[in-house]
């Protein structure tokens, strides 16, 4: 008997696009957690996952967040997703992450940082402590990280989106 192979992107369902991102900033085999939630994550149900920094969690949940997103149409103004991360720092480092992926199949991510105050536009929406961008560009996956969620609560959601659907 062998030795079983590692799995490979490919082998975990993950579409040729992101594989091909994946591949491009050379990530060509998923860690440990990623093997063990992606599959999963891809196929609708609920994961969570564990480990300490540097393990790829956040891959792990991007990956099939932004393959499921693929598959189906954003309106112009309405996101589709909703990431939701305690600070500033990691709400960067969560955009990092998306960026290529999003990137390779046409999506596009808006990050709303809560805790500082642009100028206020009148009939906008936008003045209250979040970010302006999202208000400007559609998106199809919202990145909120610091007071955003809060600020964006009072206009309907982050940055006068609307509803977000969920699920």
């Amino acid at each position: 008997m062998g030795a079983a192979h590692p799995p490979t992107f490919e082998s975990l369902g993950v579409p040729a696009p992101l594989t091909a991102a994946l591949a491009a900033t050379g990530i060509d085999r998923p860690f440990p957690i990623q093997a063990a939630v992606v599959p999963d994550a891809l196929a609708g149900a609920d994961i969570l996952g564990r480990g300490r920094t540097g393990s790829g969690k956040t891959l792990g949940f991007c990956i099939p967040l932004v393959a499921r997103l693929a598959r189906g149409h954003t309106s112009a103004g309405r996101p589709r997703g909703l990431v939701l991360v305690p600070t500033r720092e990691l709400a960067s480092q969560v955009e990092n992450v998306l960026r290529p992926l999003t990137k390779a199949v046409g999506l596009k991510v808006a990050t709303i940082f809560g805790g500082t105050r642009p100028p206020c536009r009148p009939g906008t929406g936008v003045g209250d402590g979040a970010d302006p961008r999202p208000a400007d560009s559609p998106a199809s996956l919202a990145l909120a990280g610091g007071r955003a969620l809060w600020s964006g609560t009072r206009r309907k959601g982050p940055a006068g989106a609307g509803p977000i659907r969920m699920g």
